[in-house]
């Protein structure tokens, strides 16, 4: 199964890959813009470096011009850019000629050829080779009237390579780093705005996982601050949970309804029965019309716990509310052969929970005990501070591999038909979770055991443990 992607992560990419490619688009651009003017950029900054070398030259005492010249460029990148580009730095060449065109003095490369022309005092542009034979290269002319010498600054006309990594250098120098840290801003900005612009549909995420089947009658996606593109699916979701809801109510209704209608058969049914003579098929469908009447009652369970109707939840006193469910049951037990052992029942223990839930699980856990453990065996019911009651049986408990909670319907702990429908277990988790508790198997040696867990009323604990302490101070006050 394919994994789903975050959206928030891929849009982080797509905008970091987005904004790279932007970045060498547009240097790709610069470059062929550069190398398509090259020529130009080329011819005007020579004529400023002849400009500016002009102002080297000086006269000795002895009356002849010298000039000082300026220190050769490097033939090495310097760093940062060694290893970024390749090819080395323009080298200049030039000379100094007097009016009968002697060479006064010269560069060791790149010195250009040739006389010089008219006595102009703003820079000439021409092309011609070296003195070494070497070239074509474009030369630079300048006269400087104050020593009556012209000034020809030459570089290679074909050092595409050295002018071009010249001028990335540059750029790259100024312009580098402001890239990079364009580049992290836009990055990080567009995090922050994708993760804002899914605020609204995380909240929606949260909602949607808070929805159980109990509080489907109420609880739906509330989708104002998503995004307007996951309204019709918020929508879409919405109007299921109406159409589950709808089918659970029909489902929970029939279920009702067929229960009530099949009682009445039921009984008349029985009471003919029990007008007959006693024999083996009498008293095989007197069981059959018992379990038919259990499975009815069982059916009326789940689907009033299903609705979630007619219960509300109230601090109770547990031990009292267990006490009254086990003196309106317990006496049928205990008459036909079974003991039952309380403890517990006298704590001040404060949960929140409805008695007639309670009764509810409690019943069924009597029933089972009647049904699936021999006459004599023993129940023990144990309540504790924490809101934990703990019922166990000495029968001969459920069989291995039997799940602890989570208990499905109609699954049955043993083969026999006749003893049960499965449903018994399962209504008590439901009831205990309509509560707010939990309800699971314990394990144990021989047995059964089952741990309920309340939710505690800690304000009326609270009070009841002030009451208790506020009545010892004033006993232990001396008079």
């Amino acid at each position: 199964m394919r994994r789903p992607y975050r959206l928030d992560v891929r849009l982080a990419v797509v905008v970091t890959v987005i904004s790279a490619l932007t970045l060498v688009g547009a240097g790709t651009i610069l470059s062929m813009e550069f190398l398509r003017g090259q020529f130009a950029i080329e011819e005007r900054g020579l004529s400023a470096q002849v400009e500016e070398w002009a102002g080297l030259l000086r006269r000795n005492p002895d009356g002849t011009v010298v000039f000082d010249r300026p220190a050769e460029p490097s033939e090495e990148l310097d760093p940062p850019y060694t290893g970024l580009l390749s090819g080395t730095r323009p080298v200049y060449g030039y000379t100094v000629t007097d009016a009968a065109g002697t060479v006064l003095d010269r560069s060791e490369v790149n010195a250009p050829a040739g006389h010089p022309g008219q006595a102009d005092t703003e820079p000439v542009l021409l092309v011609g080779p070296t003195l070494y034979g070497t070239g074509p290269v474009l030369v630079a002319e300048l006269f400087v009237p104050e020593f009556e010498v012209w000034l020809r600054l030459a570089r290679s006309r074909s050092d595409v390579t050295a002018l071009t990594n010249t001028f990335f250098a540059q750029s790259l120098e100024e312009l580098g780093w402001a890239a990079i840290g364009m580049l992290l801003v836009m990055v990080i900005t567009a995090v922050g705005i994708v993760r804002f612009s899914l605020s609204g549909l995380r909240r929606v995420a949260a909602q949607a996982e808070r929805i159980t089947f109990d509080n489907l009658g109420h609880q739906r996606l509330v989708g104002r601050s998503a995004p307007a593109e996951v309204q019709p699916l918020i929508a879409a979701v919405n109007h299921a949970l109406d159409s589950i809801r709808a089918g659970a109510v029909a489902q929970r209704d029939f279920s009702i309804h067929a229960a009530h209608e099949l009682r009445t058969p039921l009984a008349d049914l029985k009471l003919r029965l029990e007008s007959l003579s006693s024999d083996p098929d009498r008293d095989a469908a007197m069981q059959d019309i018992d379990a038919m009447a259990r499975l009815i009652e069982q059916l009326l369970q789940i689907a009033r716990l299903d609705g979630s109707t007619g219960f509300s939840l109230q601090s109770l006193h547990l031990g009292e509310t267990a006490a009254q469910v086990l003196e309106e049951a317990a006496p049928r037990l205990m008459s036909a052969g079974w003991t039952i052992e309380a403890d517990g029942l006298d704590l001040p223990v404060q949960i929140i929970g409805d008695p007639t839930l309670i009764a509810l699980v409690l019943r069924n856990l009597l029933d089972n005990v009647r049904k699936h453990t021999a006459t004599g065996s023993h129940v023990k019911l144990s309540i504790s501070k924490d809101g934990t009651l703990l019922f166990a049986d000495t029968g001969p408990g459920l069989p291995n591999g039997f799940p602890t909670s989570g208990f499905a319907r109609f699954v049955r702990g043993h083969d026999n038909t006749r003893s049960g429908s499965g449903l018994g277990l399962s209504i008590c988790e439901t009831a205990m979770r309509r509560m707010r508790g939990t309800f699971r198997m314990e394990p144990t040696i021989g047995g059964a055991a089952f741990r309920m867990i309340f939710s505690l009323d800690r304000r009326s604990n609270e009070d009841k443990r002030t009451e208790r302490n506020g009545r010892a101070v004033s006993v232990s006050r001396p008079s």
